[in-house]
């Protein structure tokens, strides 16, 4: 199956609605305090500090004070508008998150995911915990194969979410208040708060923050086996605590220990049919929560030619869903991770050796306990415990090669030893070991003939970790009588890239532009072996051809544009088989969950008006290409192009804003993610419905 005329024509359609909002002036915009395109936004994506705009990577960046300025609560609300990322957010707390279309419903993270230094990957499940927006410094994207750096699980691309560290300057406290209410729902309310409080003059200080956030639900629920139904059943609620201490032992000697905790509930997540209807016949989830705690110790020294850096973290994530309706259960989900990273990192200048060199070390145990209900209690029915114990060690290096040209270098080793220990009805399983490695390399060139132009290009491979086949799928293939095998290799991408970073018109005009190419070996697939059991398979290859951009244009002295995008093309290379020999995807297919094209444009517009107060507004749209999945009947089903409109705009000064916002002013409902299952058919996860409200801040 090849793509469409038609689907080829929106995608094309799209991508100049985005070039016309740069270059027309789009429509209506934005606030104090908007990022200048000529300032310097710093990064460290390349595990040492760069400006933005010189580094030869593709890597989007949000800034804490934009995220606040724009009222952003959680991840999904604005990765979108880094070029080429789409966030499925199917239930309430879980998120699962694409780059490049490299995606995948199963097996291990295909995004990485950083907390500060601790990385988070789930075993055998793609979710990524629901990080809050709230007194972060900085968020990163690294789009695309990253795995000499980041290792495993960045095989899409990698997300560092940077929280503030506490300052000993001075103390400050800021309180961010919101109030609003949704189309066919209830009111939701947001408190968040932050303190910085210096104990010991240049020597110890403690930052703490809070968020606690409300958000009544829009689907109406129905039980048909119990003849009841629920209007707005898909509430959400979630609280987060983070503490962070600073001790500075010396000029050169700094350490941070960090403490965050999430809780969240959802009765349901957004799965409905086109009248925004959830059964628990076909949509069984009754209950979700979550509950996460993360450790953390930062060590960092800094000598003459290098800094040492030392993290160790514990992360604990657990999920419980109970369901109703349709023969009831129960499944307990439990992460534990530990990981210990240690890294030296040059301090020297451009016009010598830069090096960065690492290890680190990851323990990750992931368990799913699932059950049935009988009359009075749940049964046991199965459980899946998966252990990777793994260790990597990494080195990249940058020189000179002339005077307006640098070439890097790095390599990763990694090792995975994975474990399963199941059991069926409480009767233990054969265990299953194997080990997984791979090395994965980094090649880059960048050219800069003058200030302001940065042209590169890079080789990079990125990777997934293999898997142990569940010993229920194993019992299913013997009883159908058909083979599989026991273990599924790891994946790889190989993803090759040419970029370029403008700045233009004095200044007043940045271009970020990047055209690539990704071979995916051995991709990982899900196949049917009977109604409700799967087993996993190496599926053979696909590739995906993209075009990516981002341009952000000073207008007039008050008026902002930016623009992001990203054209899309990830096909099967290969027929894909069941067990049966049927055709789960074909050969040129659209991989499953990976749209053709995503487009955003914004308007920031800044009016000051005297006395320190200004008038500031903005407004923004976010559409993206209908996605397609196969259910478990081999029936495909297409989701529906998306487009939401937000707009925010109000008065602030230094200490005080008060701002109307507006989510969704367009009320889309159509389907994002159509459901999976056959039983599902014609149910889809979708957008919370227009939402207006009011937010006030103060910052001391």
């Amino acid at each position: 199956m090849t793509v469409t005329r038609e689907r080829s024509a929106r995608a094309l359609a799209a991508v100049g609605i985005g070039a016309g909002l740069l270059l027309s002036g789009g429509f209506a915009v934005a606030e104090e305090g908007a990022e200048a395109v000529d300032e310097e936004i710093v990064v460290t994506a390349l595990r040492r500090e760069t400006n933005l705009l010189e580094t030869p990577l593709a890597v989007s960046a949000f800034t804490g004070d934009d995220l606040e300025r724009t009222g952003a609560d959680g991840l999904e609300e604005f990765l979108q508008f880094a070029p080429g990322v789409t966030v499925d957010r199917s239930a309430s707390g879980q998120q699962t998150i694409y780059i490049r279309g490299l995606a995948s419903a199963f097996g291990n993270t295909p995004v990485g995911m950083y907390i500060d230094e601790v990385p988070f990957t789930a075993l055998t499940v793609t979710l990524s915990p629901d990080v809050r927006a709230w007194d972060l410094e900085r968020v990163e994207v690294l789009r695309g194969p990253q795995g000499t750096l980041y290792g495993a699980s960045s095989l899409g691309g990698t997300i560092r979410i940077l929280t503030r560290d506490p300052t000993h300057e001075a103390f400050q406290a800021k309180v961010d208040l919101a109030g609003s209410s949704t189309d066919d729902g209830g009111d939701n309310s947001a408190f968040k708060g932050a303190v910085n409080i210096p104990l010991v003059p240049d020597r110890l200080s403690l930052r703490v923050a809070a968020t606690d956030e409300s958000y009544d639900g829009w689907i109406d629920q129905v039980k048909p086996l119990f003849g009841l139904s629920e209007d707005n059943h898909n509430d959400f609620d979630v609280e987060t605590q983070r503490a962070k201490l600073l001790w500075t032992i010396s000029d050169r000697v700094d350490v941070v220990l960090g403490y965050w905790r999430t809780e969240s509930e959802a009765p349901d997540g957004n799965l409905a049919d086109d009248d925004g209807v959830s059964s628990t016949l076909f949509n069984a989830q009754n209950f979700l929560r979550n509950e996460s705690d993360l450790y953390s110790v930062e060590f960092s020294a800094d000598f003459d030619r290098a800094t040492f850096t030392s993290s160790t973290s514990t992360f604990e994530f657990a999920s419980d869903v109970h369901f109703v309706d349709f023969g009831g259960g129960r499944s307990l989900g439990i992460i534990e991770i530990f990981s210990q990273e240690f890294r030296l990192t040059s301090t020297a200048d451009e016009d010598s050796l830069i090096w960065n060199v690492g290890a680190i070390y990851i323990e990750n145990e992931t368990m799913f306990d699932f059950y049935f209900n009988l009359p009075g209690f749940f049964v046991n029915q199965s459980i899946q415990n998966n252990e990777s114990e793994s260790w990597a060690l990494y080195g990249e290096v940058t020189f000179p090669l002339a005077d307006t040209l640098l070439g890097t270098v790095g390599l990763r080793y990694y090792r995975d030893d994975v474990t399963r220990n199941d059991s069926q009805f409480l009767i233990p399983q054969p265990e299953i070991d194997n080990e997984f490695t791979d090395w994965s390399p980094r090649l880059n060139l960048a050219w800069m003939p003058r200030d302001g132009a940065l042209y590169y290009t890079t080789l990079s491979k990125g990777f997934r970790s293999g898997l142990t086949q569940p010993s229920i799928a194993i019992a299913a293939a013997a009883f159908v009588g058909v083979g599989i095998d026991r273990d599924v290799e790891s994946e790889d991408a190989w993803n090759f890239e040419l970029g370029t970073k403008l700045t233009l018109l004095d200044g007043a005009l940045t271009l970020d532009a990047v055209a690539y190419y990704i071979q995916w070996r051995d991709q990982q697939a899900q196949i049917l072996l009977d109604p409700v059991v799967f087993a996993f398979v190496n599926a053979g290859d696909a590739t995906a051809r993209g075009f990516e951009w981002a341009a952000t244009w000073r207008a007039a002295e008050r008026l902002t544009l930016t623009a992001t995008g990203n054209f899309n093309e990830t096909t099967y290379s290969d027929d894909v088989f069941d067990t049966f020999g049927r055709v789960v995807f074909e050969d040129g297919a659209q991989l499953q969950f990976v749209p053709e094209y995503t487009v955003t444009g914004a308007a920031d517009y800044v009016h000051p008006f005297g006395n320190g107060w200004s008038f500031v507004a903005r407004a923004s749209i976010e559409m993206v290409g209908e996605r397609t999945i196969t259910d478990n009947s081999l029936t495909s089903i297409s989701g529906d192009d998306n487009k939401r409109i937000n707009a925010r705009f109000g008065v602030e000064n230094d200490r005080w804003g008060v701002y109307l916002f507006g989510e969704n002013l367009n009320n889309d409902d159509n389907r994002i993610n159509p459901a999976g299952t056959a039983l599902a058919r014609g149910y889809a996860s979708r957008y919370r419905p227009s939402t207006i409200g009011l937010n006030v801040r103060f910052d001391y």
